[in-house]
């Protein structure tokens, strides 16, 4: 079993049939044997998309859609992602073994940084790097 998102429990149980009443009171519940807990949530998903070489904008897409509320996003961004140029460098050289120089290659490279989530910004101050 793995961590779910608060918005994610409720919905789950809405779908299954459940009153507002029961909801409230499952999450309240949840929350106090601390089994819910959206910031452990949001960190946890940031750790895993890290590890597999994914990029900021992609956690924070996966947390809105999850419905994790924006400062709890930002905390968890904030928390992982302090140095994620290195973290697309690393992405870029798993992925690219010679490093991209013709126009081609760094296009090709620019789209796989930006599908992988990682803003703009950081992508194109990596790739203007290997110029």
């Amino acid at each position: 079993m793995h961590d779910r998102s608060e918005q994610e429990i409720r919905s789950r149980l809405a779908a299954s049939g459940e009153s507002a009443t029961t909801i409230a009171a499952a999450v309240r519940r949840l929350r106090h044997f601390r089994y819910l807990d959206d910031r452990r949530f949001a960190l946890g998903v940031a750790e895993q998309a890290m590890r597999r070489g994914y990029g900021s904008e992609y956690v924070r897409a996966q947390l809105e859609h999850k419905g994790v509320a924006e400062p709890v996003i930002q905390q968890a961004l904030h928390a992982r992602f302090d140095n994620e140029a290195e973290l697309a460098r690393q992405a870029l050289a798993r992925h690219f073994p010679e490093e991209p120089r013709e126009a081609a290659e760094r296009a090709k490279a620019a789209r796989f940084l930006l599908r992988r989530g990682f803003p703009e910004v950081v992508v194109f101050a990596i790739l203007d790097e290997a110029c």
